[in-house]
């Protein structure tokens, strides 16, 4: 504030009137509710979106939304669910699997859902029907604390005040989809209730990808007096979510077909939320809320085994299910001769020479946080200045235990991929650990109005985390250690409107993210782990920190009918966490690269014209590594005799689109007819693996899809629509990974002469899909 202020002399002849970047649009700037600003004051491109726009796409996610609406966010399925899809924005991931970099954060109401143990997003647990508002926020902002390396998404709730009334809808159509939900709330004087269930099903368009999803939310508010609101609430949810896994690129005519199977998580959230705010007087007002998380959950994995000579002792091994443990083979599985497959240093004896593994998984995770947070808004030299200090702890305490189980793939076309267990679970002595994690943080943000038209912010945020590891199994002591990580990260900024119509603003924010339990226990190069699962004992390693700069201009034409924005950006990451892959593409390791680049633009056109309406996006992303390093990757076709490829500087990294763009307009012909159209494209980008982009196969062409939904409101009460999903039934690949396709014979089945072929594995897109339902609204404002 003292920097600004010395501004001040030499700007008190600059005021001139308030202007307005046409329709006031005000956001909120920190995790707790209280620093509320016009977005004109607001030095970055934030994204919004409100309860109408959910409702628009009905029956889709709030991902849907976000990859439709929002700039610069790119949407991967992976796992073949769409519950399980990893969200990009800016080159940064937010995404359900573990293991996965977590570069961004995400706030209920001011609760911090990365989940404690491995700062990844359960998409199932955020109400979409109980959702108020939506705001993207770019860049590192220090605010929102730990993960913010490249924005964070905030959510906030309806209330019985804010949204009266209800509503009802269901959808159903293709794969068995069937999703419902109802909400209904009221208020009185000082009591408001808010109240919702959602349940979602489908059977999933690729095999053995099902999803069953339940929510329940519960919001309770209390308004003693005009100065005080209190607000509890509660967050349900049950899932059960089935998934596949990435396919053989030469299995691309069977798109729907399963590799290994089966694999699904189950989980249980509930939360609870406590929230208070009260006006002191004098321009002060406080904020403060603490909340409690419980989380379960399950997993299943299906695997194959990387190959190693299975069988190198030469005896004959068993003939029955329940035969002998080959404790003389290098990678000591059991064997059994239910397929046909041979051992060639011993034709005499039968064996499966690519054997599988399945993995059961159990996480029970609590997590826990309090914040309390002063907003101070009134006047310093003359000049209106509003200053917010704020404190946080946010910890959680898991327990993960992994049981194995040796398994076996029949010779069977009508079971391929089945990995059928040979003996019960066992634990795995590695994997037996308990977790903590606890975090405080200290922020402050002040905004100062240098001239009515000029509004520059200074802030920062110190963060002190420690992680914390103990081994349960009695088998891995080495495993139990304490790390710490503390910085000071600061944001300043500034914005200028030029006029009633041009505003512009600079930025510059740092942001850290300090390594996960997962990522510190699995950091060794001599020690792979069958990632994300194994505990061992490795080398400590550095948080993540990112320097991000930010510009932009945005404005209005044509007396506010016309919109439109252009917003670069440039985010260097120190010390960032990748994934290294070893041993095939389900074992590898945690480690440190010196430096990654995030550069791009986000530019967008959009208004109204008559009864249409249209918007235009544009999003370029350059995400590459910003020094060289060496890794391993066998199944890279430009690797040594080693296995290792070498990545230089400027190579990019793999799984981020390098552009995007979406064309999206809709038609009304009358009051209750409308037809809408999305055009979404994106452009090629590099497969897992392919770190060197040197692979011979390892780049996925881009594609583009075409939406359209269809609404008819016969009353004003009640809306049916019809929507159609990849209207030309594209076939696409929304990402990729190299590895070694162990089912490479020429129906498909196990090859029992060796390790596979290697190739390219893409994760294929969803083909055409027809839904179709109704909303009815009742008791609510109908425009």
């Amino acid at each position: 504030m003292a920097c600004c202020a010395a501004l001040l002399p030499c700007l008190a002849q600059a005021d001139q009137p308030v202007h307005q970047l046409g329709e006031v649009v005000v956001v909120g700037v920190t995790p707790l509710p209280g620093l509320d600003l016009p977005l004109a004051q607001v030095p970055l491109n934030v994204q919004v979106a409100q309860a109408d726009d959910l409702q628009q796409i009905h029956g889709q996610s709030l991902t849907d939304l976000l990859a439709r609406d929002f700039q610069g966010v790119n949407l991967t399925q992976s796992q073949g669910n769409p519950w399980q899809s990893n969200l990009y924005f800016h080159g940064f991931t937010l995404s359900p699997l573990q293991g996965s970099p977590s570069g961004l954060s995400i706030y209920l109401d001011g609760v911090r859902q990365n989940e404690s143990f491995a700062a990844t997003m359960n998409w199932e647990a955020i109400p979409d029907f109980a959702i108020r508002n939506v705001a993207l926020i770019p860049s590192s902002n220090p605010l929102y604390g730990l993960n913010t390396l490249g924005g964070s998404l905030v959510l906030t709730s309806k209330s019985g005040f804010t949204d009266p009334g209800g509503s009802f809808s269901v959808t159903g159509g293709s794969w068995g989809r069937i999703q419902a939900d109802a909400d209904f709330g009221a208020h009185g004087d000082t009591f408001g209730f808010y109240a919702g269930v959602g349940s979602d099903y489908e059977s999933g368009w690729r095999a053995h990808s099902s999803s069953r999803v339940q929510q329940g939310f519960l919001r309770l508010d209390w308004h003693p007096d005009a100065a005080t609101a209190i607000a509890l609430s509660y967050a349900g949810t049950h899932a059960t979510l089935f998934g596949t896994q990435t396919l053989p690129v030469e299995w691309a005519d069977t798109p729907a077909a399963a590799y290994t199977w089966p694999d699904h998580f189950t989980d249980n959230i509930n939360q609870f939320n406590l929230r208070g705010t009260r006006e002191l007087g004098g321009g002060w007002s406080l904020q403060a809320s603490a909340y409690l998380r419980l989380s379960q959950s399950r997993s299943f994995n299906s695997n194959v085994n990387a190959y190693d000579g299975y069988d190198d002792d030469d005896g004959p091994l068993g003939y029955a299910v329940d035969g002998p443990f080959d404790s003389a083979s290098v990678g000591q599985y059991y064997y059994t001769g239910l397929s046909p497959a041979f051992d060639p240093r011993n034709p005499g004896a039968t064996i499966n020479n690519v054997p599988a593994a399945n993995v059961l998984g159990n996480v029970h995770t609590r997590g826990y946080g309090a914040s309390v947070q002063a907003v101070d808004d009134s006047e310093f030299d003359g000049h209106r200045n509003r200053l917010t200090v704020g404190a946080s702890l946010d910890g959680g305490s898991s327990r993960f235990t992994q049981y194995g189980q040796p398994a076996y793939f029949p010779y069977d076309v009508a079971q391929r991929g089945n990995t059928v267990g040979l003996l019960p679970f066992e634990l795995d002595p590695m994997t037996a650990a308990a977790t903590g994690t606890r975090s405080y943080g200290v922020y402050f943000m002040d905004v100062l109005a240098l001239t009515d038209a000029l509004h520059v912010s200074a802030g920062g945020r110190y963060d002190h985390s420690r992680i914390g590891v103990s081994d349960l199994s009695g088998n891995e002591p080495a495993i139990d250690g304490r790390n710490g990580f503390h910085r000071f990260n600061p944001s300043l900024g500034a914005t200028w409107s030029l006029s009633a119509r041009l505003n512009a603003y600079l930025n510059y924010d740092e942001g850290m993210r300090a390594p996960t339990p997962i990522e510190l226990e699995c950091a060794d190069p001599a020690a792979p782990c069958a990632l994300p699962n194994d505990f061992t004992s490795d080398p400590p390693l550095k948080p993540v920190v990112a320097h991000t700069f930010s510009a932009g201009l945005r404005g209005t034409l044509a007396d506010g009918r016309l919109r439109w924005n252009v917003s670069p950006y440039y985010s260097r990451v120190s010390n960032d966490i990748l994934t290294i892959h070893t041993g095939g593409s389900a074992q590898g390791y945690f480690a440190n690269v010196p430096r990654t680049v995030r550069k791009g633009v986000d530019a967008g056109f959009g208004g109204q014209s008559g009864r249409f309406e249209w918007q235009v996006d544009y999003s370029f992303v350059a995400a590459t590594y910003g020094a060289p390093f060496a890794e391993l990757s066998e199944d890279n076709s430009s690797a040594d005799r080693l296995d290792a490829i070498q990545v230089r500087r400027g190579d990019r990294i793999p799984g981020i689109p390098r552009q995007m763009g979406t064309l999206a307009g809709e038609y009304h012909f009358t009051p209750q007819w409308s037809l809408g159209a999305n055009l979404r494209a994106c452009a090629g980008q590099y497969a897992t693996g392919d770190e060197n982009n040197q692979d011979a196969h390892g780049r996925l062409p881009g594609y583009a899809l075409l939406d359209l939904d269809l609404h008819w409101r016969p009353v004003p009460a009640l809306t049916l629509f019809v929507q159609v999903q990849n209207v030309f039934d594209r076939r696409y690949f929304a990402s990729g990974q190299l590895g070694s396709n162990v089912f490479d014979t020429p129906d498909r089945l196990v090859d029992t002469n060796g390790p596979g072929t290697s190739t390219l594995f893409v994760a294929p897109g969803a083909p055409r899909a027809w839904f179709a339902g109704l909303q009815y609204d009742f008791g609510r404002r109908l425009d």
